[in-house]
């Protein structure tokens, strides 16, 4: 039918205007559309309405009030709500507050807006992620900058460097009130409080090889490491320190074979395949031997006497099994019997079921 006629065209799905949202505001703040969207994904699961039970966090970026109006308070004007900047005033302990309740019913719910609320975590990132290359000395990796996203900027390089200082350390002690509203994050399932590896781990896992830049704004830390390159991985990770499947969350680490014979596997002499036939036998096969590998140390008088001694434990022959008895070789009567009882038959005669017909 098609060979003659066209086919109905099927109209596309329209897109999500939530990961849209997310998409104009890491265009906007030159912030990861990747990880804006992952950050969405763990915080709200692309629900602009989302509240959390054990906080004031709402929306899809789960916005605290106060990390909410101080980013309205900064970055307002940029977006062109300069009147709820205005409106938001800081007191002497540096608390932030808005006179009018109305306004500030307004301002909060802005939130649950996934336009504003991207733009607004775009810009709350490349805050982050300044303060935490000048704490740590070298541009954060994106589960790092989550981290921030969750503890602050301070609070994400304390756990930084006490996951490499002393990894077994409760991190709930350094952050009860996180702790209080994330237990998920600090505790287990039986409720034993994580180390600060561990939650290191927790909250790096889902923001493993996330694109951290949209554009190249992003400048060199003081290390000469660039924005989206990424950073050394981190103490907490480090091998040798952190058991698992290290792999499943991060493509850096060591890149050195695992043994020797792995090496060996490495050292394949290149060319055509011709090269690797006229090669010597101890060379085509695996785990291939060098030169030096074989006259790198010389065998000592030590390890002559070792290998005679084990000759000479091989030379010894092994004893044989015992003889099988002679009963179990020899029939039994009954067995005869029963052998001598079976006679062969002749074939079945079958002339007696055939009709003989007279040739007329």
């Amino acid at each position: 039918m098609f060979l003659f006629t066209t086919p109905q065209t099927r109209e596309t799905q329209p897109a999500n205007p939530v990961v849209s949202a997310i998409r104009d505001g890491a265009a906007k703040t030159g912030a990861g559309f990747d990880y804006l969207l992952k950050t969405a994904q763990r915080e709200s699961s692309l629900e602009p309405d989302a509240k959390a039970k054990t906080s004031s966090a709402t929306g899809l970026f789960q916005f605290i009030e106060q990390t909410w109006l101080s980013m309205v308070k900064q970055e307002g004007p940029k977006q062109g709500l300069s009147s709820y900047a205005d409106a938001i005033s800081e007191t002497g302990g540096g608390r932030l507050t808005v006179a009018d309740p109305a306004a500030r019913e307004k301002i909060l719910e802005l939130r649950k807006d996934p336009q504003v609320a991207a733009v607004m975590a775009g810009a709350l990132t490349q805050k982050n992620r300044e303060q935490l290359a000048g704490a740590l000395g070298r541009q954060p990796q994106a589960g790092e900058l989550y981290m921030a996203h969750v503890l602050g900027a301070r609070g994400a390089s304390d756990l930084i460097k006490t996951a490499a200082a002393d990894p077994t350390r409760a991190a709930a002690k350094d952050f009860p009130e996180a702790a209080a509203a994330n237990r998920g994050i600090f505790f287990d399932k039986s409720g034993r409080a994580r180390s600060a590896q561990e939650v290191y781990g927790v909250l790096a896992a889902s923001h493993a090889n996330t694109q951290l830049a949209t554009s190249a704004t992003v400048t060199q830390s003081t290390t000469g490491q660039g924005g989206d390159k990424p950073a050394e991985i981190a103490a907490a990770l480090a091998p040798g320190r952190a058991k698992g499947l290290i792999g499943l969350f991060s493509t850096e680490g060591s890149r050195a074979p695992v043994s020797q014979a792995v090496a060996n596997l490495w050292s394949t002499p290149r060319g055509d395949a011709g090269r690797t036939a006229s090669l010597d036998p101890a060379d085509r096969f695996f785990p291939r031997q060098t030169k030096s590998d074989a006259t790198a140390v010389a065998p000592t008088a030590a390890d002559a006497a070792a290998a005679n001694a084990a000759a000479s434990i091989r030379a010894v022959p092994a004893p044989l099994p015992p003889a099988r008895p002679v009963e179990l070789t020899q029939p039994t009567p009954a067995a005869q019997e029963r052998s001598t009882a079976r006679t062969r038959r002749a074939p079945l005669d079958l002339s007696a079921f055939m009709i003989q017909r007279n040739a007329r």
